[in-house]
């Protein structure tokens, strides 16, 4: 592979101190974030102000509109930052290729949580119950989406991404992973069982999911998704958080090992088991497509090792 020379650094001509600086990994870091946090701040602060509180007629579906308004504004400060910062486009936005993706995605997000309600049924520590109907889950499907949209863009597109370019994607899965779990430490009812549970299975599956795809609709599908289905279809807690509306009711008794608690599902060793296998089985697919990045700045492992 033909490589590039570097620049002669002519008298007079030396890089600008920001120029130098941007190229930080933790820079790039703080720079999307700042961004990223000064949006869903603007966001709270005119929702608070713009929208009315229930039960006015005009509080669902301004709500509606404030939370897809925020979403795609965060994805254009984004793909903005990322222009400007990076200078290049940002290809792991593409909806040509991402919404298929979203799609796949949001099956397999759904399909992983019926999974772990089907464990826990079949173990004796789940029934079921009708709940609410259809009344909400609009609103609520919305609002995962604004959710999975916020955190994928924080955890994956910067934090794993700019991670993996600096020091491969072994050490990007491990931190991404760790920071996801432990800012799910702070919602209520969560313990240590819960943050671990949570960044082993979102924090390294949706990792490796970008990882092989190098496109953040997979991630945020399956995380709107299985955020939806565990609060919006079944009735569980979302990470400790109630969901008003539900199309089920579902009763969980049992060991907090297996129920996940007063956290939900997703702390359950039957979701830490479910996630861990697909881990596996994402992990080895980024490893065939060549998409796994060693620890020299992110440069990509060839899926065959070529002979002489």
């Amino acid at each position: 592979m033909t490589e590039t020379a570097a620049p002669l650094s002519l008298p007079g001509n030396a890089p600008s101190l920001w120029s130098r600086l941007r190229q930080w990994t933790a820079v790039r870091i703080a720079v999307h974030a700042v961004f990223l946090i000064l949006v869903v701040v603007a966001s709270a602060i005119l929702t608070r102000t713009l929208v009315p509180a229930a039960p006015s007629p005009w509080h669902h579906g301004l709500l509606l509109a404030a939370n897809l308004l925020s979403s795609a504004v965060l994805l254009a400060v984004y793909a903005l930052t990322v222009r400007w910062l990076e200078r290049r486009g940002a290809s792991e936005l593409n909806l040509r290729k991402g919404l298929p993706l979203a799609l796949i995605g949001a099956a397999l997000g759904t399909a992983l949580m019926a999974a772990v309600y089907l464990g826990l049924w079949l173990l004796g520590f789940a029934r079921f119950a009708a709940g609410s109907g259809w009344d909400g889950l609009d609103g609520a499907l919305v609002a995962m989406f604004a959710v999975a949209v916020l955190e994928e863009l924080v955890l994956r597109a910067v934090l794993f991404r700019l991670v993996e370019e600096a020091s491969g994607t072994a050490v990007a899965v491990l931190v991404s992973a760790l920071v996801f779990g432990l800012i799910h430490g702070l919602n209520p009812g969560a313990t240590a069982i819960d943050v671990a549970a949570v960044a082993i299975e979102a924090g390294v599956a949706f990792a490796l999911a970008y990882a092989l795809t190098r496109n953040l609709w997979l991630t945020i599908g399956m995380h709107a998704a299985w955020n939806f289905t565990e609060g919006s279809v079944f009735g569980a807690q979302v990470s400790g958080y109630a969901a008003p509306h539900s199309q089920f009711r579902a009763t969980l008794n049992g060991p907090n090992l297996f129920t996940g608690g007063a956290f939900g599902p997703e702390g359950s060793v039957i979701a830490i088991a479910i996630f861990a296998a697909l881990s596996i089985v994402i992990a080895a697919l980024v490893v065939r497509e060549g998409q796994w990045r060693g620890f020299a700045r992110g440069k990509t492992m060839p899926a065959t090792v070529a002979r002489n």
